[in-house]
């Protein structure tokens, strides 16, 4: 007998369905069929639900039958399905369907998705080359911030990249094999990784802060310090409000390390003037008062003078509906509670930044101060004076310690080995031996030794009020004074011995104890002059010269001296130090030592002058809990603002002055 195969689906319990099926099946089959023949079909163990294959006569008869029966047990699914099942049933999550994706643009994607998964760079590349570059296949903003991280090398975070599926024949090879792993250079991953900022500029594609991100640790890894502040710049969170992705760049900014030349890791990069001025801005726009207090004190800490841009945006937060405190500041979360990673805080509080009372802060502007005693002369603070701001004990010893540490290693070791600061830049400078370090080390234990026994302990291990009876008031650069003014035609090649003594003898009678340094060199019996060997004896005598050995800088001496012996005592020089190791690894600290130690002089027909230090900071500071003021740029500043070497032009004004701000 022919026989039809008719496959039919159902959705029951295995076993029940076999039994169920064969047992109607049989009975059915044996009523319908005359010479009670077995029914010919596949056996139950086959049988695969929910797709099950049977096998009946061709004849009508058995087909009724089949379905008839086929119809019945459908109905009692149904019935028991819709008896057992009280409730309802969850929905199927949506997928997002691909059918209607070029497939090349999905393998671009899927690709891209699995080198980044496994940092393959040359994966990547070649699938960026063959399928956008060469064949026009479309990438999606995801793709680009991808690569933009896998070209940064992903760093420490992860980066979102989906989570492709598995191939279908997993024999072959996946996406990430088709290349093998190499490395790549910096210079390499930045031109490529600029080359896709390039496309993304072209399709108007924005960068994100993980986007920015990537971009300046390449630039800073190749070195282009320039090129990734520049970058930092063009971020326009602060623009758009967006203060907590202007945070995370801060923050980012602070993890950097850059290399130098040598190849040896450097510090991080720190906030210039116009980073502070954005996030200052940024702040006053969505009023969080506390990124505006951290702003605020660091940037008086790294800028002694702000720019006029700076100083503004300042004034527009205490001119803003944020200055004064309102209920709801204090259910606020500040955007600094949310960002992590951004450097601690070491400058001391300017709050709080908000009036208690309903009234905005007055705000006086271009207002003059007596220049001897620092006394506010008009305007909402009148009659108040300014104060000197000194560095901290915890500066003052961490510069100490690094001066050192220089002089022993040779240079600081983030600087490398070939650092051009270490030597102090006077003469060729090359690279101490082994045996030239362990000479200098035996040198500078006889400085230190010298300095315990003459002037104690350092000024920080002593309690401050011991701080101002230290037994030296001046440190003199004697070289400095030595060569001012000696740049003439046929001039000597050695230092004037006589000014240098002019110096001294005009600061004795000032009632100054000093301290003379002077290099070996300059007392050589073919440099120096024999009419200068009395004074040498004289100044031997008193005990205030200290000859500083060959294969030092003799800046390394007066330094450490004048940091030793505390607060008050100063040094005496007009250098700008502006090639000194310090400009490099304590530049904050540097500033504020500088601007409140340094003795300038001059000499007009034999006169001597100094010019010491203002009795009060030239600086933005807190006067109280309620009266700020913000120092203006006047013609002829120089080493005020945090480049150190800008001056303001001239349209300054000539007179000292500043803004005043007093909260009610």
């Amino acid at each position: 007998m022919k026989i039809n195969t008719i496959q039919i689906r159902f959705h029951q319990n295995k076993k029940e369905f076999h039994r169920n099926l064969h047992a109607k099946l049989c009975k059915a089959t044996t009523t319908n069929q005359p010479n009670n023949k077995p029914l010919t079909h596949h056996s139950p163990h086959h049988c695969k639900p929910p797709s099950a294959i049977i096998c009946i006569p061709r004849k009508e008869t058995r087909k009724s039958a089949f379905f008839s029966l086929a119809g019945q047990m459908e109905g009692d699914r149904k019935r028991s399905a819709n008896a057992s099942s009280q409730q309802p049933r969850k929905k199927k999550s949506s997928k997002v369907k691909t059918k209607h994706l070029d497939p090349k643009f999905l393998e671009l994607r899927r690709t891209l998705q699995i080198a980044c998964g496994t940092k393959n760079f040359s994966t990547a590349m070649e699938a960026y080359e063959r399928l956008h570059i060469n064949e026009g296949i479309k990438m999606e903003s995801q793709s680009f911030y991808n690569l933009l991280n896998l070209c940064e090398g992903l760093s420490e975070r992860g980066v979102h990249i989906g989570t492709p599926k598995n191939p279908k024949n997993k024999d072959a090879p996946s996406a990430n094999e088709k290349l093998e792993k190499r490395e790549f250079s910096n210079e390499e991953r930045k031109k490529f990784a600029f080359e896709l900022k390039s496309k993304m500029d072209a399709n108007d594609l924005p960068l994100n802060e993980t986007a920015y991100t990537a971009l300046i640790r390449i630039l800073c890894k190749s070195g282009d310090l320039e090129e990734a502040e520049t970058l930092i710049q063009q971020a326009a969170f602060c623009s758009r409000g967006e203060l907590d992705g202007a945070l995370r760049i801060w923050a980012t900014m602070a993890s950097i390390k850059r290399i130098n030349k040598t190849g040896k890791i450097e510090i991080s990069i720190e906030p210039t003037e116009k980073e502070y001025c954005m996030i200052i801005k940024c702040a006053t726009m969505v009023g969080d008062f506390e990124v505006m207090d951290r702003a605020l004190s660091d940037l008086a800490e790294d800028v002694l003078v702000p720019s006029l841009d700076t100083t503004n945006a300042i004034i527009q937060w205490f001119q803003s509906k944020h200055a004064i405190r309102s209920a709801s500041d204090k259910e606020s979360e500040s955007a600094l509670e949310r960002v992590t990673g951004l450097p601690s805080a070491e400058a001391p509080s300017f709050g709080p930044l908000q009036c208690a009372s309903s009234t905005l802060p007055e705000i006086s502007k271009s207002v003059p101060i007596d220049l001897i005693t620092g006394t506010i002369e008009s305007g909402c603070l009148e009659g108040m004076k300014l104060k000197p701001v000194p560095l901290t004990l915890n500066a003052w010893q961490a510069m100490l310690a690094t001066n050192e540490h220089i002089v022993l290693k040779g240079e600081l070791e983030e600087h490398g080995n070939v650092s051009e600061f270490a030597g102090g830049g006077k003469g060729k400078k090359r690279i101490a031996t082994k045996l030239d370090m362990e000479k200098r080390a035996e040198q500078w234990q006889d400085f230190i030794h010298f300095l315990s026994t003459k002037y104690g302990p350092p000024s920080f291990e002593q309690d401050a009020a011991n701080d101002i009876n230290r037994s030296l008031d001046l440190v003199i650069d004697g070289a400095n004074i030595g060569y001012y003014k000696q740049n003439f035609a046929k001039s000597p090649r050695h230092v004037d011995y006589r000014q240098i003594d002019r110096f001294l003898e005009h600061v004795k009678r000032e009632g100054k104890t000093v301290l003379l340094f002077l290099h070996a060199r300059h007392f050589a019996t073919k440099l120096m002059p024999r009419w200068a060997e009395s004074i040498v004896d004289k100044w031997d005598k008193e005990g205030i010269l200290y000859r500083t050995p060959y294969g030092c800088n003799d800046d390394w001496f007066w330094m450490h001296a004048a940091l030793w012996c505390g607060r008050k005592t100063m040094v005496l020089s007009n250098d700008e130090m502006r090639d000194h190791h310090f400009q490099m690894c304590a530049y904050r600290s540097f500033l504020r030592w500088k601007e409140r130690q340094q003795v300038r002089f001059d000499i007009i027909s034999g006169q001597v002058s100094l010019f010491y230090p203002d009795v009060y900071s030239r600086r933005i500071q807190k006067l109280d809990d309620k009266s700020f003021v913000i120092p203006l740029p006047k013609r002829g500043d120089e080493n005020r603002f945090l480049d150190g070497s800008h001056a303001a032009d001239d349209s300054a004004p000539e007179e000292e002055t500043y803004v005043c701000i007093k909260q009610r």
